[in-house]
């Protein structure tokens, strides 16, 4: 039962990180993908390794969300392409 829910979540960031345009929140979906992977191993892989396989996945998940949090930090003063075209439209 578990299992599922947590696969319909991961479908679910799926499809938002591949529809969404926003590269902040595609790395925030990316990284809840990421959980959830940890999560379906340890539950499907009831051993001591799939444990460790879980546990090594996560760890390696969280290393991955520092480095998404640390870049999202920069992201807030960065002028995309995007808004520099509006403004051009907006001054003609």
């Amino acid at each position: 039962m578990y299992i599922e829910i947590i696969g319909v979540i991961t479908i679910l960031m799926a499809l938002r990180a591949v529809i969404t345009k926003n590269r902040a929140e595609k790395l925030l979906y990316i990284n809840v993908i990421g959980f959830c992977v940890s999560a379906i191993i340890a539950l499907y892989i009831k051993t001591t390794f799939g444990f460790v396989l879980a546990a090594a996945f996560f760890i390696s998940s969280t290393i991955g969300s520092n480095a998404i949090a640390y870049s999202l930090k920069d992201l807030e003063d960065e002028i995309s392409y995007d808004k520099d075209m509006e403004e051009r439209d907006e001054e003609n």
